[in-house]
């Protein structure tokens, strides 16, 4: 899969607890990284043994990796990148299971203090609940996820691409629908959003972002209102993909569309390209989302507007 790729060089620029960001710097000069054909990103999601779920601790490691995208003095001295977010393993491919599996529930149930021998869906449903009711771990760990890391993706100042190598379910899915564009492997994995089957309400930040990330009604309808379980081949087919390929080809083809958006791309070159206006745009094209993510709180009614 590797050798599909152009002459590049890597860098790792960030490795915490199974999360990483490494940067494959485009035909580098051998003596100076500044000099290059562009760079493509990826941040790794290797937290295989938790299913990537989201808690405090990916929450962090994710928000941590974000800044150094933002601060990183290889990354300051170009405009011309694109990150890609992937579970894949390129050395293991058997763990590549999970693109990101929800909530932690078990972290949410301890949060609240449940000690039921209640199901967890449900007692993750009512840690939810409790959470749009008053402000708890839950809410702030929720509120964290939306407004450092998803409304960080949803509006960053390049191409982003998520590379689903497994099932991508709830808050993993909502990591998906931030990024610009969705890669989805095949025979293996769903997209689900599974609120309606676990009794809880989507909460603001979710609800906008899926709106404004999937442009057909019915399925909108469909996915929320059934918990339905999207293969690659249906998820590509009802819009919510852009792309299905084997695992083993997964990257590589994300990588290469990574490539073709990059702003200096010899295809399609963006003469122009100003960083803090592409931003900007996205956040007009995504706005409600992007409010939502940024500014709202769990505890906002169904009916509110942000």
């Amino acid at each position: 899969m590797m050798n599909q790729l152009p002459p590049h060089k890597t860098k790792t620029l960030f490795e915490k607890d199974s999360v990483s960001l490494v940067a494959s710097i485009l035909s580098p000069s051998s003596t100076d990284d500044d000099d290059h054909d562009g760079i493509i990103l990826t941040i790794y999601l290797h937290r295989h043994s938790e299913k990537n779920v989201i808690n405090p601790t990916m929450i962090s490691l994710l928000v941590q990796a974000l800044h150094i995208i933002d601060t990183h003095p290889l990354l300051n001295h170009t405009n011309n990148k694109a990150l890609i977010i992937t579970g894949i393993d390129h050395d293991n491919l058997k763990m590549c299971k999970f693109f990101g599996n929800g909530l932690d529930l078990e972290w949410m149930m301890k949060a609240s203090n449940n000690q039921t021998n209640h199901h967890s869906g449900a007692a993750a449903a009512a840690a939810v609940s409790a959470a749009t009711k008053t402000e708890n771990p839950t809410s702030q760990m929720i509120e964290m996820f939306n407004s450092q890391v998803l409304a960080k993706i949803l509006t960053l100042p390049f191409r982003t691409v998520a590379a689903i190598n497994g099932h991508c379910i709830g808050a993993g899915l909502f990591l998906a629908l931030a990024c610009d564009y969705r890669f989805m492997r095949t025979e293996r994995g769903f997209i689900q959003w599974p609120e309606a089957r676990l009794g809880m309400r989507l909460t603001k930040g979710f609800a906008e972002l899926s709106k404004d990330k999937i442009g057909d009604y019915a399925v909108l309808r469909e996915g929320l209102l059934t918990a339905k379980r999207y293969t690659s081949g249906e998820a590509l087919a009802s819009g919510i993909i852009d792309g299905e390929y084997p695992l083993e080809e997964l990257y590589s083809a994300a990588f290469r569309f990574a490539l073709e958006g990059l702003p200096e791309s010899h295809d399609n070159p963006l003469e122009y390209f100003d960083p803090k206006a592409y931003t900007e745009m996205k956040m007009e094209i995504w706005c409600t989302s992007y409010r939502a993510l940024k500014f709202g709180k769990v505890s906002d009614l169904p009916h509110s507007r942000i």
